[in-house]
């Protein structure tokens, strides 16, 4: 019944949308998406850095877990670290950027990497939203971050590197192992 009065009320030749109601509808729908793809990004940044901390405490912590279950007083050397890990942590995680794997490096009291190794340090190499990540013990979450005045990754790492541990480094760590099992 509603088609046969709405063709009683059309005449001919007035079929369609005016170009007042399209024009009305394209601004809404582009003042919608100016709202929304900006928040979608920063979800996407935010949700990147979480993943990438929870993945650095979780290796962390396995690391704690098996000094503690097996009287350890001291970390791994670079070279034993996957031998520990893999007890705890079925597969390596990976960063959520894809990218290159976490790294670990066993660091004396000092920061240097000649004595005994009482403390360690597992980072992410990827950056996020100018951000990076580190993890010491205890799981401590290091931040860096990259600054405008010509910072690079590596700074930033450092950076996350002494926040995470407590030491005053100045370059990363030589002796590394990238964690992939």
């Amino acid at each position: 019944m509603w088609s046969v009065i709405r063709k009683k009320q059309r005449k001919k030749g007035e079929e369609g949308f005016t170009l007042i109601e399209l024009i009305v509808v394209v601004a809404i729908l582009g003042f919608l998406m100016a709202i929304a793809i900006p928040r979608y990004l920063t979800a996407r940044v935010t949700a990147a850095q979480s993943a990438t901390k929870a993945n650095l405490h979780s290796l962390a912590s396995a690391l704690e877990l098996y000094a503690t279950e097996n009287n350890q007083t001291t970390y791994p050397a670079a070279a034993d670290v996957k031998n520990w890990l893999d007890d705890y942590i079925a597969q390596a995680p990976t960063p959520p950027a894809g990218g290159n794997n976490y790294v670990y490096a066993p660091l004396d009291s000092s920061g240097t990497q000649t004595g005994t190794f009482t403390s360690f340090v597992i980072w992410d190499p990827n950056s996020y939203g100018g951000k990076c990540y580190a993890v010491g013990p205890a799981g401590v979450i290091g931040e860096g971050a990259i600054d405008e005045d010509g910072e690079t990754v590596n700074d930033a790492i450092v950076e996350a590197i002494n926040a995470a541990t407590g030491l005053s480094l100045t370059a990363l760590p030589t002796t590394t192992q990238t964690l992939d099992w």
